[in-house]
């Protein structure tokens, strides 16, 4: 029986090479957002469920085989497209001070459309991952809307927007709360978030400590958003590295939900290794979280960090393997077990809070 997808991401597919602040370098790292997002899905479903998560993948002439692999391995719903003409995507991922993370394409992107989607894809998807400019986004939720009308799909497709860096600049909030609209979640991370703002994140540091300024920057997002807001709600997610995420919506008043790695214990910080791709891997996870259980935001954000925590553990993606019949991703505990822990962790942070 044939699994129809549910969750999906758009986000592109890159090999990666990296060089870390001490000048130390890995080469030829099966990355991108949208492949650490299907990660970030992934672990919470095992096949057959795995089918549930679509991905389309877009080739070079000189892909290397052994991607083709890791991707299939995880029994995904999958389409791929070989351009003759192109190289496959690579980039080049240079980290300074504090996890700062400067990008530069080698390869040129080769970017998925919703053309790319078979539309028996469309119909069944209940949440597509988008990370995109302001300008993507637009054109992205207003194809894929087309094509739903074209197949008078009942329930829409919901869309969790993960905006570009480059694209979080003052003169670009205009475009983004119209963009903000069209989807369900907007997920900047915590400098994006000022920079959409015009707000000095270090000059705010220097007044005050870092969960505070992070609470002041969602609050004056949500703020913003809200006052172009039309029709549906909005949830805000604003991810700030180490220290977790909030979430906040007109429901629901802005929540912690710490990282699951503490990086103020020894132990816990020895496990993060390379954090690229850790928002990404959390929005395929909050996806999950968000469908699974009925737009739960702060469940939702609980499932994004456990998915989070895999994709620091190593370079690149988790590692994945089956033991008997059961699946493991890098040495554990199972995403089960993470959730059951990190819930309890948030429930006291929060009530500290109070």
């Amino acid at each position: 029986m044939t699994t129809s997808p549910i969750y999906a991401s758009i986000g592109s597919l890159i090999i990666d090479d990296i060089i870390y602040e001490d000048g130390s370098k890995e080469t030829n790292v099966l990355g991108g957002a949208g492949v650490f997002a299907v990660y970030g899905m992934r672990c919470w479903h095992s096949p057959p469920d795995s089918k549930k998560i679509a991905y389309a993948v877009q080739r070079g002439h000189d892909h290397p085989a052994n991607i083709d692999k890791q991707l299939d391995e995880l029994n995904l719903s999958l389409v791929s497209y070989t351009h003759k003409d192109k190289c496959t995507t690579r980039g080049l991922n240079t980290f300074g001070a504090n996890d700062h993370r400067d990008f530069e394409y080698i390869h040129p992107i080769i970017r998925s459309t919703p053309g790319d989607f078979p539309l028996e894809w469309i119909k069944s998807i209940r949440i597509l991952h988008i990370i995109a400019s302001t300008e993507r986004a637009l054109e992205i939720t207003d194809e894929w809307r087309k094509r739903e009308e074209s197949l008078q799909k009942s329930i829409p497709t919901q869309f969790l927007w993960e905006p570009l860096p480059w694209a979080c600049l003052p003169k670009d909030l205009p475009g983004i709360k119209n963009a903000a609209q069209r989807v369900a979640i907007l997920t900047p991370n915590h400098e994006e978030a000022a920079g959409m703002l015009g707000l000095d994140l270090h000059e705010m540091l220097k007044k005050n400590d870092i969960k505070s300024v992070v609470e002041d920057i969602a609050h004056q997002l949500y703020e913003a958003m809200r006052c172009s807001r039309k029709q549906s709600e909005l949830v805000l997610v604003v991810r700030a590295s180490k220290y977790g995420t909030v979430s906040l919506s007109d429901k629901h008043p802005l929540t912690w939900t710490p990282a699951y790695w503490d990086y103020r214990n020894p132990s816990d910080s020895s496990h993060v290794r390379d954090v690229t791709g850790a928002g990404n891997g959390f929005c395929g996870g909050y996806a999950v979280g968000w469908v699974d259980t009925d737009g739960d935001l702060v469940k939702a954000s609980l499932y994004g960090t456990v998915s989070a925590s895999y994709m620091v553990e190593q370079v690149g993606v988790p590692l994945h393997r089956t033991i008997g019949e059961k699946e493991q991703w890098n040495e554990g505990p199972t995403p089960q077990e993470r959730l059951s822990l990190l819930e309890k962790r948030a429930h006291e942070y929060n009530k500290t809070k109070q």
